[in-house]
């Protein structure tokens, strides 16, 4: 390291010091009246540091927090994300096209269900061997989500496309190893240019390349009167709207992309991963997953959506591997519209709120022996399913998933695909299962070998 390094290093040390001085003066003396308790005061500066050094696995510290201030929990960070007019002009019409095109509806089911017979021929070819099923999920997920977005449905072995997923996994994993530092109100943190910024930085830049040149090509390519995918849907809405004042631009429409592709991905594909780890850790229970889909469905045809009702069995065990595997732990940030009263105290109008999903699937008052898998839990005598208010996987409010009945059909589907023709076990040579997680965009097991065993 020369002393210029060291010089330019202490340089940026120094300015962003300053900023989080300027910033925390300004707070403390803007700070509402009668705010929730919590990390506000004077310490502030040290339960910042602390959200930094837990940035792997905030969910520790945030559990901290509440059993030393209750639960409602105010601090102060910089968090800047859509909200407003724009918001939800933007969600209106992007639910709109996926009620157009049928997804998450019935009618989408026969292209959900295409996708897991790939994957299953995918995992076919392994023939018993271990494998990481981690990027083979993700492909699958990814191609669903492409082909609505782009019209495309790639083969897993598509280099462009093994690049994309690689990025997307790539900066999945920066953003758990330090991505709160991303939310701090330092405005040009991501310009850095060195390290997990630079990396991250790069590999967003290279991915909307490609959502441009996908655009450019539906320019030149689209029928206006028969669209065949969101972009295409959206080029039209952004002629239709030309002359008026809107939030429709091409800036908006590669921002809608790149949320819908990463959080469309990554979320259902982690929720898979969790499912293969709790059967091979539980294979009584996987077994009888087996049983239950060899009686209602067989093997010839493929299982369906309206299988679920007669699955109770199959769904509670769904239903006990998304509580304790919480893949949105923190849920979507939400904004106060107006000062709200909450327990006493006083949210004011613009505060985000943000949810802990994750002690509300894991508290000790709502679950019997919440980190035991029990899918008996959701099961009443008679062996009939119970739902829960509690489990509230994609968030609540407003801001609830947006791909919720495209998550559940997708994890549904391929759930029951795969256990229908595979019998899931830790192969002999591997590392004993591990339940430890990794937190980055999603809340996901640390990576794992299976073998998959065709059932004759």
């Amino acid at each position: 390291m020369t002393i210029a390094d060291l010089e330019l290093g202490s340089l940026l040390s120094s300015g962003l010091i300053c900023l989080l001085i300027v910033w925390f003066v300004k707070r403390l003396i803007s700070r509402p009246r009668n705010m929730p308790p919590g990390p506000t005061g004077i310490s502030l500066l040290g339960d910042a540091w602390q959200l930094f050094k837990a940035s792997s696995n905030p969910l520790t510290l945030f559990s901290s927090w509440s059993k030393k201030y209750g639960e409602i929990v105010s601090f102060y960070v910089g968090i800047a994300f859509s909200r407003g007019g724009n918001w939800k002009e933007q969600r209106k019409f992007t639910h709109s096209v996926f009620r157009s095109l049928g997804v998450g509806k019935k009618s989408y089911e026969d292209t959900v269900s295409a996708e897991m017979s790939q994957l299953s021929s995918a995992i076919e070819e392994k023939k018993g061997a271990p494998f990481d099923p981690g990027t083979l999920f993700m492909q699958a997920i990814s191609n669903i989500i492409s082909t609505i977005i782009f019209g495309t449905q790639y083969k897993y072995d598509d280099l462009e496309f093994k690049k994309l997923l690689h990025m997307i996994n790539t900066n999945v994993r920066l953003t758990g190893g330090g991505g709160s530092t991303l939310f701090l109100p330092i405005p040009f943190m991501s310009r850095i240019p060195f390290g997990m910024f630079k990396t991250m930085t790069d590999n967003i830049r290279s991915f909307n390349d490609f959502v441009d040149s996908q655009i450019d090509s539906h320019e030149k390519n689209r029928d206006r009167a028969t669209p065949r995918d969101f972009i295409d849907q959206y080029l039209n809405k952004l002629e239709s709207t030309k002359d008026t004042i809107s939030s429709f631009s091409k800036l908006n429409l590669v921002s809608c992309i790149d949320d819908l592709f990463i959080a469309g991905s990554d979320t259902t594909s982690t929720t898979i991963r969790w499912c293969i780890l709790f059967m091979m850790a539980h294979p009584k229970v996987q077994s009888r997953v087996q049983d239950e889909l060899d009686h209602v469905v067989g093997r010839q045809r493929t299982p369906r959506l309206d299988d679920m009702k007669d699955l109770p069995y199959t769904m509670a065990v769904l239903l006990e591997v998304q509580r304790l595997g919480v893949v949105a732990p923190l849920g979507v940030p939400h904004v106060a519209a107006a000062d709200t009263t909450i327990g006493g105290y006083t949210i004011p109008k613009g505060a985000i709120v943000v949810s802990n999903i994750f002690e509300v699937l894991n508290s000790e008052e709502l679950w019997k022996e919440p980190g035991s898998f029990q899918p008996e839990r959701f099961l009443t005598a008679d062996g009939e399913l119970i739902k829960r208010d509690e489990l509230i996987f994609f968030s609540a409010g407003r801001r609830v998933c947006l791909g919720e009945q495209l998550a559940r059909m997708e994890t549904f589907l391929a759930f029951t695909r795969l256990l229908q023709r595979f019998t899931f076990k830790k192969p002999d040579s591997s590392p004993a299962l591990s339940f430890d997680t990794v937190l980055g965009f999603a809340r996901s097991p640390v990576p794992y070998v299976t073998s998959a065993v065709e059932r004759t």
